[in-house]
């Protein structure tokens, strides 16, 4: 059996490929803990006891009640140990394949949300969120646990070993898998991955290899919910939006939404049900029931399908009472069918997708008369509505697959003419093509009442107070939208207290999303966007120093065909979109510039090769040297200064264009365009002696953006793979050994200075023949 000192060791509780976790008791207060130690094969590795220190000092700077704690670290017998909180509930994977609820899926998404919003905060991302890193106490609260990959968010850690994957492949975010810069919002996706999979018990994109569930996190349509769990799609769609701006911005804002969930499921709302006895009508009702349920939940899988199509998804308002309820054949609720995105419910935000698919008049209309006809046969079976149970129902969580439904209607309003609620139904829900139908989950269980207080429920309550909505916007033609809600925002709309989440954007300024939250009184909020730069506009930012930054240029989001299918490590050429504005440095990086980084960094200049210093590129520096000099940047700025992406290059170098080089496809047209050793006929470079040109002494591509082809190849933040599917698959910048260059050299050929050629260099690598130049993100 293990001994530590100072411990005495009950059994083993896991063990993995790093540690063993055992069960223990802390002599010197008497306390359980969970004493992980570090494998002893692993012990001849500094990196792997670095990673082990870091875990410990990492967890030690949080204090969360759902982040794991840790009492003790150490080190005996060359083996590392830490002691943690003993969780005995078991992990989350393990509950999943037991007995787990919705509502046990909200509670944990909401907890570890809270947790991730504290360590966020404090600068760390997590990297590994998945069922098995999320433990439970004996009291059932849920703690994340396992921050052996965590990162700090502005940090340029090496602690994992080339080839080795950061995270999990079903977990990762898309920006994860492609090996970009992550920050908090990574580890909501992964959550929201969890999320997912305890709702449904599988993960939303399979496949048989890492590469290919990559692929699918990149590019795969959003999954749809099954029917009893359209209630939680809006969290879904938020959590696992490719775009991390789409998201929930952070873990707190995705608790909130959560809350108020859980709040409508305590709080609970009355409705009338009906209980008729099992007949030809009540089967026929239920069969129209389940008709239009699958008939809804199939048509919005083919909606999600559709690439390229943009959802709309609206919430509704807590207050009106215009709906009806499906029952089972007991009188049990199943779902709430809401008319339109104007009718507001009490029991629960839901969401309703108004995309429509072509040709939505014709297959609507084909509805339309499909249900008239059954419901025509409904009367003709002889339905009449039951005498109401003015029992009140408390409104709770879903429906299950066994039961079979019926229409009651319950409006409170009066508004209906005639007897047959379901042709009601369909009058108020169907004839309006505008507008959606939305099927929302609910469960109920009878409470007990006197028959006075039964006819109170049947009242409908007096509406909360609602309060002006004033959003004054500069410029003034911006476009307002409220996010969490459906209606359409007017000046001086009238809103029920709560939260509310703001949109302003314009074509020609930076998008700007804010919560308010309106209370007791009329609301009035001041937007004033800020504009974004032109295309090609080119521009200094101070540093405190009192110096400039390297001369940048804007470059607007846009697609291109990144790759080339004739060789193989550029290979499958695929379409990229570069989303957001970015600026690029015009030139490569000058000692002049670099120069001023290592003297207030007290590191050695360096080597120029003697062929000049301040206005030629830098050279002789590593891929960590670049980093370093970005993150220097940043902090002399206030700006966020980076390596460019591959995608980010190449977009920026072709300018534009498809051809093989900036300037075209004609190899004569590289004289006065490129310096490079063979076919650019450059004063600098020939067959007996290379040498870089300063910066700019060669045209500029369409962009602005000069000697992206040739003079020095330039580091970029990818890691090499050998093709471009690999290169999807790709763990996050920090991780590997190998780094991408991009652009040639002096002393490359013509063909090495394509706008498409890579290479992959050791990160490691001071040539004279690699520089760099870097990117700065736009607000």
């Amino acid at each position: 059996m293990m001994h530590i000192p100072g411990y005495r060791v009950i059994r083993k509780l896991s063990q993995g490929g790093m540690s063993t976790v055992y069960l223990a008791i802390q002599i010197s207060v008497g306390r359980v803990v969970a004493l992980k130690v570090m494998s002893p094969h692993l012990s001849s590795d500094p990196a792997f006891g670095e990673r082990f220190q870091r875990e410990a000092n990492i967890i030690g700077q949080l204090s969360h009640p759902h982040i794991i704690p840790i009492y003790d670290i150490g080190e005996h017998d060359s083996l590392n140990y830490i002691a943690m909180d003993y969780l005995s509930g078991g992990t989350v994977h393990e509950r999943m394949a037991k007995e787990f609820t919705v509502i046990d899926a909200l509670r944990v998404t909401r907890e570890i949300a809270t947790a991730l919003d504290h360590a966020h905060e404090k600068g760390y991302i997590h990297r590994d969120i998945k069922p098995e890193n999320i433990l439970f106490r004996a009291d059932g609260s849920s703690v994340l646990t396992d921050f052996g990959v965590a990162k700090a968010v502005a940090g340029g850690s090496r602690m994992t070993n080339a080839g080795q994957v950061v995270g999990t492949p079903h977990y990762m975010s898309p920006e994860q898998t492609r090996g970009k810069p992550v920050d908090g919002r990574s580890d909501l996706y992964s959550l929201g991955v969890v999320f997912y999979e305890m709702l449904t018990g599988s993960v939303p994109y399979q496949g048989d290899e890492a590469v290919a569930i990559a692929i699918k996190h990149l590019s795969a349509p959003i999954p749809i919910l099954p029917p009893h769990c359209h209630a939680y799609q809006l969290i879904i769609d938020k959590c696992l939006a490719k775009d991390p701006d789409q998201r929930f911005q952070r873990g707190n804002d995705l608790a909130a939404m959560i809350e108020a969930l859980e709040t409508a499921y305590r709080t609970g709302v009355t409705a009338t049900l009906a209980v008729t006895p099992p007949g030809a009508g009540a089967l026929f009702k239920a069969l129209l029931a389940t008709f239009f349920h699958n008939l809804r939940w199939r048509m919005q899988s083919v909606l999600n399908k559709r690439e390229e199509k943009e959802k709309d998804r609206a919430w509704f308002q807590p207050g009106d009472t215009h709906y009806a309820v499906l029952t089972d054949g007991a009188g049990e609720a199943q779902a709430t069918v809401v008319a339109s995105p104007s009718a507001q419910i009490t029991q629960f935000q839901a969401t309703a997708i108004t995309q429509k698919p072509r040709g939505k008049r014709r297959v609507v209309t084909a509805i339309l008369i499909g249900l008239t006809a059954l419901a025509a046969g409904a009367t003709w079976f002889g339905y009449q509505p039951a005498t109401p149970d003015t029992s009140p129902i408390a409104v709770v969580e879903q429906a299950t697959s066994s039961a079979r439904p019926q229409f009651t209607a319950a409006d409170s309003s009066s508004s209906h003419n005639g007897n047959n609620p379901i042709q009601n139904w369909i009058a108020e829900t169907l004839v309006v093509e505008d507008e959606p139908v939305v099927v929302v989950p609910i469960v109920t269980s009878s409470v007990e009442t006197s028959s006075a207080s039964s006819a109170q429920s049947s009242e409908a309550p007096p509406p909360p107070q609602q309060y002006q909505l004033v959003v004054t916007t500069a410029p003034e033609d911006a476009r307002v939208r409220i996010l969490n809600i459906g209606p359409r925002y007017e000046a001086g709309m009238r809103l029920r207290p709560g939260p509310y989440h703001i949109e302003v954007s314009h074509p020609d300024y930076i998008t700007h999303t804010k919560w308010i939250t309106i209370s007791d009184s009329d609301m009035h909020s001041v937007v004033t966007l800020k504009p974004t730069l032109a295309a090609g506009e080119k521009f200094t930012t101070k540093l405190i120093n009192g110096q400039q930054s390297p001369l940048m240029v804007n470059i607007k989001p846009g697609t291109y065909i990144q790759g080339d299918d004739n060789h193989a490590n550029t290979s499958p050429a695929h379409p990229v979109t570069v989303q957001k504005n970015f600026a690029i440095s015009q030139y490569e990086i000058t000692f002049a510039e670099y120069d001023v980084f290592a003297t207030a960094t007290y590191r050695p200049l360096p080597d120029d090769n003697r062929w000049g210093r301040q206005n030629r590129p830098v050279i002789n520096i590593s891929w960590q040297d670049a980093k370093e000099y970005t993150e220097w940047l940043s902090e002399m700025s206030g700006k966020v200064y980076r390596l460019p992406t591959e995608a980010e290059w190449e977009y920026a170098a072709r300018a534009g264009t498809t051809s093989s080089w900036w300037w075209g496809d004609d190899p004569k047209e590289a004289q006065g365009s490129a310096n490079c050793r063979r076919g650019c006929n450059s004063s600098f470079s020939g067959l007996f002696g290379t040498k870089t040109a300063p910066v700019g002494s060669f045209a500029a591509n369409e962009f602005g953006i000069h000697d992206t082809a040739g003079n020095v190849a330039e580091w970029v933040d990818d890691c090499y793979a050998e093709d471009y599917l690999l290169q999807l698959a790709q763990q996050p910048g920090g991780s590997c050994e190998v780094r991408v260059v991009r652009g040639g050299s002096a002393k490359s050929t013509l063909e090495q200075i394509a706008a498409t050629f890579r290479e992959g260099i050791n990160a490691e690598t001071r040539s004279e023949h690699i520089g760099f130049r870097v990117v700065m993100e736009i607000d």
